[in-house]
């Protein structure tokens, strides 16, 4: 596909219909290439095309220089590139005339309400196909966008991904991409300007309708209606307008009620100032209707006006789970579905995203640290095409210069720091190959890791990673619980962490690709680890940090540390009885102890009911993970639910033999919590399905089935 030839409606219109009649007679090939910025819905002769919505996927569009950013944008990214689709046309068409129907809206590339992040508006609405007719008797057509390609302004007033869409359905025309319309007020489309991007054919899972719920009423007064689907989504509610009209409908959504349970509080998926709202005006026929450009993220909802929903669709990446997990204890149970629900949630366009309400950006940090349960628990093949696309959106948004890896990809602002965050370029591609055994990601990737270590190295000083960028943020673990909200574990004893790993990995992905490793990344390791050692290590308690935060698990994952260490990690845990760490910290302590002999700790913090834990987000109702332990912020955040990869690997076993990967080669070994009573589930690997059921005897010894 040719990037030429755009065209877009009225200069500044932002909800065109477009629409090219051609006619046919015997036709054997119609194929349409096809991208309409920032998303598109596609008809011919009035009626829908495929199930995809918010098409294209997210993509790191074009250039940003110039653009204004909360958080400095301090080099130019790698690469820009913008998805097309392909479709077939032959079933829809008809003897005679036909009509090629293209709605546009806004989506992500002119998106002008949220800027905390800042200015991320790329253009307004614009579109190119190129129709490629092939007749019976071998004559061929090709038709482009130009401006036989007629546009007006659709029946959407307004619309934007993060506050919602209004509809005017006195506006509406039924025939607008069917032939022998009425063409009074549609003109010729206007030639504009190709965005500066590479176009490339969307070769990941679409956004879909994957299932549907019937809401619960839960309270009614005149016109207003409240209403519970009874979890936690991303998607939209499906609404009746009556024929009444220029009556207005009016859809608020939220995730929690407010204290009186008769009114929505939308407080942790925006506030006030960011609420989602759709709007309906009523036309001279009964019509259902739903956000064509936009989801929203949402347990509760309100209705005002005569509108009824008929249902609510939740709408995600066609990504469905695979894998299931249970158990005697209930928080171990919630917190397996929990998870899945919330990265489903968060799954959008293929970017991992942190919250599918408030910001919707695909950070680094939060995808990195759950790459690895995600691609345990959900679906396998789409699961791998996702982080494919996803790593693209990395490589593309790494900075040319200094090979600094952003908050978020495709690069919308966002803070972060340069370790938890910029390590998603090693950790996805290092988890992509012991997920599916194949190697082609780390060797794309290779070099990035390359340039993100010299970004590192250069960032250093004594061999700690010390900064990120003048006025940027350089974090180390997030989220730690609120009674440590200025948590005490370093944010260079993080980054270096993060280093070292990625070092390590980078000469495990040398060896794996038959490449000779650099020999200073095991000088600059070594330096690393002694750093580490010099600054934060005690002798007289032999202790790191403290052991704030987690801080002794951070270095026994590294290797570092003595016997006593790994003592007063265990011993601190014990007296503690509850989770003190952020979102790399969790993960990372929960792990440690587990492979350090020590599962009932683990076991007892996963599930302690002691301050702030996942047993108060399931007793407090919860359907999806919260941002922080404390509840305040997002209710549909994935970011803690990484370590429900170890539920697989540590409570029902499924380990992979070293040196092994796409589960060529695998053990099932539970670790024995006297605390459990049984345990069950499976995964969907590449190479099919392993199920582990175990419980325990008259004895109490563990009784192992698995296939």
């Amino acid at each position: 596909m040719k990037n030429q030839n755009w065209i877009q409606g009225g200069k500044h219109c932002e909800f065109p219909w477009f629409r090219r009649a051609f006619s046919v007679s015997s036709p054997t090939k119609a194929k349409l290439e096809i991208c309409g910025l920032g998303f598109f819905k596609l008809y011919v002769n009035g009626k829908p095309v495929g199930t995809e919505e918010m098409v294209p996927a997210l993509t790191n569009y074009s250039s940003l220089a110039g653009h204004h950013t909360t958080y400095p944008v301090w080099e130019e990214r790698t690469r820009f590139r913008t998805f097309y689709l392909v479709y077939d046309l032959l079933p829809y068409l008809q003897e005679g005339e036909n009509v090629l129907g293209v709605q546009l809206g806004n989506g992500w590339y002119h998106q002008t309400r949220r800027t905390a992040e800042g200015d991320f508006a790329f253009g307004f609405p614009k579109l190119h196909f190129e129709l490629t007719l092939e007749e019976e008797d071998g004559t061929e057509r090709f038709l482009e966008s130009d401006p036989q390609t007629l546009w007006t302004e659709s029946h959407i007033v307004e619309n934007n991904l993060f506050y919602g869409e209004t509809q005017d359905f006195r506006k509406y025309r039924e025939d607008w991409s069917m032939p022998g319309a009425d063409l009074n007020g549609w003109h010729p489309s206007l030639p504009c300007d190709a965005p500066k991007t590479e176009l490339e054919e969307q070769d990941c899972p679409f956004d879909r309708v994957v299932r549907r719920i019937v809401p619960k009423l839960l309270f009614e007064q005149g016109d207003f209606r409240l209403y519970d689907c009874g979890e936690n989504i991303s998607g939209w509610v499906d609404v009746r307008c009556p024929a009444l009209e220029g009556t207005e409908i009016t859809v608020l959504h939220s995730e929690n009620l407010g204290e009186d349970g008769r009114s929505l509080d939308f407080r942790s998926a925006g506030g006030e100032e960011q609420i989602q709202m759709d709007r309906y005006f009523c036309g001279s026929r009964e019509i259902t209707s739903r956000p064509v450009f936009c989801w929203h993220g949402f347990r509760y909802f309100s209705v005002s006006g005569p509108g009824i929903p008929q249902s609510v669709s939740v709408v995600h990446t066609d990504i469905p789970a695979a894998s299931d997990f249970s158990c005697s204890d209930p928080v171990l149970t919630w917190l397996y579905r929990a998870y899945v629900r919330t990265q489903l949630n968060n799954i959008h366009g293929c970017i991992p995203s942190d919250c599918p309400h408030r910001e919707r950006l695909g950070y680094t940090g939060d995808g990195q640290i759950t790459a690895p349960a995600a691609m345990m628990t959900l679906e396998p093949v789409k699961t791998k095409e996702m982080y494919r696309k996803w790593m693209r959106d990395i490589l593309d948004s790494q900075g040319v210069k200094t090979g600094h890896v952003p908050h978020t990809a495709p690069f919308m602002g966002g803070g972060g720091g340069p370790g938890g965050w910029g390590g998603a370029v090693f950790v996805v591609p290092m988890a992509y190959y012991h997920a599916y055994g194949d190697l082609s990601l780390p060797r794309d990737c290779y070099p990035a890791i390359l340039r993100w270590l010299e970004y590192m190295e250069a960032h250093s000083e004594n061999h700690l990673v010390v900064r990120e960028e003048k006025d940027g943020w350089c974090l180390g673990d997030w989220c730690p619980p609120p009674s440590m909200e200025h948590p005490e574990l370093p944010s260079a004893f993080v980054n270096t962490y993060y280093y070292i790993k990625g070092l390590r990995c980078a000469m495990e992905a040398a060896e794996l690709l038959g490449r000779e490793a650099l020999p200073e990344l095991k000088q600059r390791m070594l330096g690393a680890e002694k750093a580490l050692i010099q600054a934060y290590f005690d002798p007289q308690t032999e202790s790191f940090c403290n052991g704030v935060n987690g801080a002794d698990a951070f270095a026994l994952d590294l290797g570092l540390g003595t016997p006593q260490t790994r003592k007063n990690l265990v011993d601190k845990y014990e007296e503690r009885g509850c989770l003190d760490t952020g979102i790399f910290g969790t993960y990372i302590l929960i792990k440690t102890l587990f492979r350090e002999g020590a599962g009932g700790l683990a076991y007892r913090l996963l599930t302690s009911r002691k301050g702030l834990s996942f047993a108060n987000m399931m007793e407090s109702g919860a359907t999806t993970l919260w941002e922080t332990w404390s509840g305040e912020g997002s209710h549909d955040h994935p970011m803690f639910g990484a370590v429900v990869e170890l539920l697989f690997t540590e409570i029902l076993g499924i380990r992979q033999k070293e040196n092994s990967a796409g589960y060529e080669s695998y053990t099932i070994d539970p670790v024995d919590v006297p605390e459990l009573e049984w345990a069950k589930g499976f995964i969907t690997t590449c190479r099919g399905t392993i199920e582990v059921d175990w419980s325990r005897d008259s004895q109490g010894k563990l009784q192992i089935l698995s296939r």
